[in-house]
């Protein structure tokens, strides 16, 4: 019943609150702080799901970033996900989303070879 709760809030969130999102970079003076509640790792949705971290998209309307939380899914074949992160920029912060990367890339830029 869980599981389906949170699959429902997530494709509402997907398709209702897509148009209103932006990933272009915007600048905060304060980095927000993940809700406490929404940290939780929900259950694992079964065998080669891999979980994607929670994250922060910008809501246009309200001109603010919402939390999505954690979600298991299955990757995409031959690639790893590069999570997103907070930049200091002048002024404030950025948030810089996460992507899927080619293992080989993504291998190459954490060991610097």
């Amino acid at each position: 019943m869980k599981t389906n709760l949170f699959c429902l809030f997530f494709l509402w969130s997907v398709f209702i609150l897509a148009p209103a999102v932006s990933l272009a970079q915007v600048r905060v003076e304060k980095k927000p702080v993940p809700p406490r509640e929404q940290l939780k790792i929900p259950p694992k949705t079964g065998a080669g799901y891999v979980l994607l971290p929670g994250r922060w998209i910008w809501h246009r309307p309200t001109k603010t970033y919402l939390w999505q939380s954690p979600v298991w899914v299955v990757p995409p074949e031959g690639k790893a996900y590069s999570p997103g992160y907070w930049k200091t920029v002048k002024k404030g912060w950025v948030w810089v989303p996460g992507k899927w990367e080619n293992k080989r890339r993504l291998w190459s830029k954490i060991t610097g070879g």
